[in-house]
């Protein structure tokens, strides 16, 4: 059994190896015109495989959700966050889309009046759990204001994204090593308190961190002050691991083990689990200190 979590752990380091290097390819580049439409089809992409794991959790409960337009309404939205950021005059398009999308919802159950307030809730639900935080990607990568770009978002994309899996990462490591009291036994029986707390000291580390390399090297592209750096990396530490359990939650009430099965990764919202809570935190961080 250790000898089969050792090789599925490899597995899974190699595969995030792999990932990691294209999305920093992709992320070096990001302005070029080219690579900013594989941006959005690659953020539309996850989004569409993430709703589609949703939906199968969905499924497990005997309800059936419009699968189609969820995936639809989805890409509209990772699409609408990218033109908004990048064009004042798209500003309110996500908002827009979200409306419409609800609209679309009530619109497919119109012939067909079962369990039409649990359908439309549960598929306005997956827009927001899973398209609108990964579409706020896009918003920290192409940022912009009244006043034009306020901070180069390749760097606050790379702060994020390393600070919410060093939480994970930190809670992982100490959890299995020392601990011993635990944190949610009947949604994940092996997080530990000790864990949560090591991951909640990680992610603080890493951004202040983040926030001294910035202050010394690249005080134009990273404004992040200590205490600024203190207190969003406590913001990252406890909501990423609430993201982390709010998917266990989900597929403990679906008695699904994991969302997918993608070879070394699980599923996308295994994946993104701890990012769909955090992502939303940094990005609002950025639109009120810009």
């Amino acid at each position: 059994m250790k000898r089969k979590n050792l090789t599925d752990l490899n597995r899974r380091l190699a595969v995030s190896v792999v990932a990691i290097a294209v999305i920093a390819f992709l992320m070096i580049f990001s302005h070029l015109v080219v690579i900013k439409a594989l941006l959005v089809i690659f953020v539309a992409a996850l989004a569409s495989v993430g709703i589609w794991e949703y939906v199968q959790l969905v499924r497990a409960k005997s309800l059936q959700p419009a699968l189609t337009p969820m995936i639809i309404v989805a890409v509209c939205e990772v699409v609408a966050f990218f033109l908004a950021h990048k064009m004042m005059v798209f500003s309110q398009l996500p908002e827009i889309v979200l409306a419409v999308g609800a609209a679309f919802f009530f619109l497919v159950h119109f012939k067909e009046t079962t369990d039409a307030i649990l359908h439309v809730a549960v598929e306005f639900f997956g827009i927001c759990y899973v398209a609108v935080p990964l579409s706020f990607m896009l918003a920290i990568l192409y940022p912009i204001s009244s006043s034009g770009i306020s901070w180069d978002g390749r760097v606050w994309l790379v702060y994020l994204i390393l600070v919410t899996k060093v939480t994970d990462v930190g809670a992982y490591f100490v959890g299995r090593l020392w601990g011993k009291t635990p944190l949610a036994p009947i949604l994940s029986p092996k997080k530990t308190v000790e864990g949560a707390v090591a991951g909640l000291i990680c992610a603080v580390g890493c951004s202040v961190l983040f926030s001294m390399a910035g202050a010394a090297f690249f005080p134009s592209f990273f404004a992040l002050p200590v205490l600024g750096a203190v207190f969003l990396g406590l913001c990252i530490g406890i909501v990423g691991q609430i993201g982390d359990l709010a998917e266990s939650l989900l597929k403990r009430d679906a008695a699904i083990k994991d969302s997918n099965a993608l070879p070394g990764l699980g599923g996308v919202l295994d994946m993104v689990d701890s990012l769909l809570l955090t992502t939303p935190v940094v990005y609002f961080y950025l639109q009120f200190h810009r």
